[in-house]
């Protein structure tokens, strides 16, 4: 057991230290005693890249770069290298990670580190920017030799003509689609003032048209002065606010005995936390949409011992897509694709699965 932690410590050390690749190769079969597997079998190691020979004498590993800005988005980075190992880890390949670190989303950064990735020979790329760092890529030359995949952006959000360019962001425009199709002709939404609060506002706002609108203060948990509205009474209440917030809402609905007729969430609200921190009465008639399809359960186990959440964690999940599609793309092997998703013009072709809350979790309702 202590080798077996050492070696998850060494692996988040490597992950840790930008600019450091690491190669893992995953035992051949895997069983119910997998966690013994890979405890005797899991190999971590850094590589020395500096041979010229380094390339040709590793025709067959799959070497991905993971680009970006820590002070940023950096708490997505380690589950996104994660992700990625447990899929290659999965799928018996061996393989090289190598993150290159822009701290910010400056052009100067990002060009910077955009240059050392391709002067180290990589063509496949994952990159962890928002539509502002992709905004300065996308207005600059130098991604013509690559295949880069964005997480967190959906197309619909930018403009670019750039075929290497593909998009792994959710729609939040459609799961608020898919949820208007269940509410009453009475609506209600609450929201945070923030970048994605305020775009989903108005997302809100263009599909359900005129309705109670609340802004929920960042830092007051208590309100009153919410509950006393009585117009709420009946609506179909739509939360688009965070998991914290979502449940002392839905669990002050209750207290001051006020009974929406449905409680409905994008995909903020798809997540086990919500179950243990409201009780059964708060989320009656409570419905939730998630863009998260099912994979296999041996590919989650991994997942979850490296450290991501394939399962509720949309960007962990977006990033599983974009391993598999970089890998996969112009392959020449006939073994069939691991997630059985289609791109639309560059973009993720998500299905949107409607949910119902149940005393133990989540219960399908539909999928679009």
């Amino acid at each position: 057991m202590k080798n077996f932690i050492l070696i998850l410590c060494s692996f988040f050390l490597f992950v840790a230290c930008a600019q450091k690749p690491i190669v893992v190769s995953k035992p051949s079969t895997i069983d119910e005693k997998q966690t013994e597997v890979l405890k005797e079998q899991v190999l971590i190691e850094p590589l020395d890249i500096e041979s010229e020979d380094f390339l040709l004498e590793n025709t067959s590993l799959n070497r991905i770069a993971v680009i970006y800005p820590s002070k940023v988005v950096g708490k997505y980075a380690k589950s996104t290298i994660s992700t990625i190992s447990a899929y290659l880890l999965f799928n018996n390949k061996k393989f090289q990670i190598e993150t290159f670190d822009t701290k910010d989303e400056s052009l100067e950064s990002i060009l910077t580190q955009l240059n050392s990735l391709k002067d180290k020979a990589y063509t496949k790329v994952i990159a962890l920017f928002t539509k502002n760092g992709f905004n300065l890529l996308n207005s600059v030359e130098g991604s013509e030799n690559l295949k880069i995949y964005f997480p967190l952006i959906n197309k619909e959000e930018i403009n670019t003509d750039n075929d290497n360019f593909v998009f792994g962001g959710i729609s939040y425009q459609k799961q608020i689609e898919l949820l208007q199709t269940i509410a009453s002709d009475k609506n209600s939404m609450f929201y945070i003032n923030s970048y994605l609060g305020n775009k989903l506002k108005d997302s809100y706002l263009n599909t359900f048209g005129p309705s109670i609108v609340k802004e929920i203060a960042r830092n007051n948990n208590r309100f009153k002065y919410i509950m006393n509205d009585e117009r709420i009474i009946g609506s179909t209440v739509l939360l688009n606010t965070p998991i914290i917030k979502s449940s002392i809402i839905m669990t002050q609905l209750t207290a001051y005995e006020i009974s929406p007729s449905k409680i409905l969430s994008t995909q903020l609200n798809y997540n086990p936390l919500l179950l243990k921190l409201t009780q059964e009465r708060d989320r009656e008639n409570f419905y939730v949409v998630s863009s998260i399809s099912e994979v296999d359960n041996y590919i989650e186990d991994y997942a979850k011992l490296l450290g991501s959440d394939i399962t509720y964690n949309w960007v962990d999940y977006s990033s599983l897509i974009g391993i598999d599609y970089l890998i996969n793309d112009n392959s020449n092997s006939m073994e069939p694709r691991f997630i059985k998703i289609d791109l639309v013009d560059n973009q993720v072709n998500y299905k949107q699965t409607l949910y119902r809350s149940t005393f133990y979790g989540f219960q399908k309702v539909l999928t679009d």
